[in-house]
């Protein structure tokens, strides 16, 4: 009779046990989610970010003599800039500081831009390393 009892309440305590863990186990993504909830989630999804990501894509680069006969608005001259700000910063190059200068050109409502030159300088004070490409942002009539 002193087994039986022990028994019994060996499985009371295993049951009791069990459903201590099944509690937890199902309270634990309540409180998983409840923590989460006060946490944002900041993306660069969204659509102004896509319009100004594409932005450079909406200009073309071209040479005054594929203009020559051509209608065109010469809209105004600007640059664009890559800047290492320290050395531990990815380096400054050329193809960023075309890009930038593609968006500025697009600002001014181009759809073609000229590139002069692109100059590279070491210790600017505010950049470790930067590149600055200079263009003349233009507007071409589409053909009708």
């Amino acid at each position: 009779m002193l087994k039986c009892g022990v028994r019994k309440l060996r499985r009371q305590q295993k049951s009791k046990v069990i459903m201590k863990i099944s509690i937890w186990w199902s309270a634990l993504p309540a409180v998983i989610l409840s923590a989460c909830s006060s946490v944002s989630v900041d993306s660069n999804l969204n659509p102004h970010n896509f319009s100004e990501y594409f932005k450079a894509s909406t200009v073309e680069t071209v040479s005054y003599a594929d203009l020559a006969k051509q209608t065109y608005a010469l809209l105004g001259r600007t640059h664009g800039l890559s800047c290492q700000r320290d050395s531990d910063d990815f380096p400054a190059n050329e193809s960023d500081a075309r890009t930038d200068l593609k968006r500025k050109a697009a600002d001014m409502g181009a759809n073609a831009l000229v590139i002069h030159k692109c100059v590279r300088a070491q210790d600017t004070g505010a950049c470790a390393l930067s590149v600055t490409c200079y263009g003349d942002a233009i507007y071409v009539p589409e053909e009708q």
